[in-house]
């Protein structure tokens, strides 16, 4: 099995997540030693709350490659960004300020985590409707999904979902399993990632989510959601 990571804040000094090369360096060190091959980083577009641009995303991302081969750590790392939806998005999009995944069609947005169902869902159709593939990131965090009759809407309609890795590793309730585990069995995941930023905040927990998927969860779907799925956004 072979084990990507979508979703990252490990760039250095670009938003709340790593704080510096040296902290990027161990955080990449460490997802070597939990087998990660390949990893998508997505700071932050957020116009309130962060201000970068997509040029010092690309330069910052070469200084880590750069950097990542003097240290001898091997590791591919790919450009993306996690771009929060309001009304001029796809405007953005289309000028460049903010990046698609691996200058795909893919787009990793995230939400208001108490907005309205009506208005995720006509933010995710504004996207498709403009070109783009929407992919909701950490979809467990949205009240509105809690329904499943919602994740169903989605998936009727053939939305991708990324869920957090660390998900996996919550403990269910008494005489019942984690639910995200079962959202993940019952097929409504479409990409894991960690949502790591760096080693002080949330760090890297994919090595123990990894092995809930090899001994609970087919073969077949946990290499659609870690080689397959990612090589679509990698590759086209």
């Amino acid at each position: 099995m072979e084990i990507t990571d979508m979703h990252c804040h490990i760039l250095p000094g670009l938003d709340d997540g790593s704080e510096s090369m040296e902290e990027t360096l161990d955080t990449l060190r460490e997802a070597v030693r939990q087998g990660i091959t390949r990893m998508i980083v997505t700071p932050h577009f957020h116009p309130q709350r962060y201000v970068v641009t997509a040029a010092q995303i690309l330069q910052s991302l070469e200084d880590v490659r750069a950097a990542a081969r003097d240290a001898g750590i091997g590791i591919e790392l790919f450009a993306g960004q996690e771009c929060y939806y309001y009304s001029e998005l796809v405007d953005q999009l289309e000028e460049g300020n903010a990046l698609t995944m691996c200058e795909s069609r893919f787009v990793l947005v995230e939400f208001d985590p108490g907005c309205l169902f009506s208005y995720l869902l006509n933010g995710l159709q504004s996207l498709r409707q403009s070109g783009y593939i929407p992919v909701v990131a950490h979809f467990e965090r949205y009240e509105c999904l809690y329904k499943e009759d919602h994740l169903d809407e989605l998936r009727r309609q053939q939305f991708l979902l990324q869920m957090n890795y660390d998900m996996l590793l919550r403990k269910g309730g008494l005489f019942r399993e984690n639910y995200w585990q079962k959202i993940l069995r019952e097929g409504y995941v479409d990409f894991l990632g960690s949502d790591c930023h760096g080693t002080h905040f949330r760090p890297l927990q994919v090595d123990k989510a990894c092995r809930w998927l090899e001994k609970k969860c087919d073969a077949n779907r946990i290499r659609h959601i870690l080689e397959v799925n990612f090589d679509k956004i990698v590759y086209g």
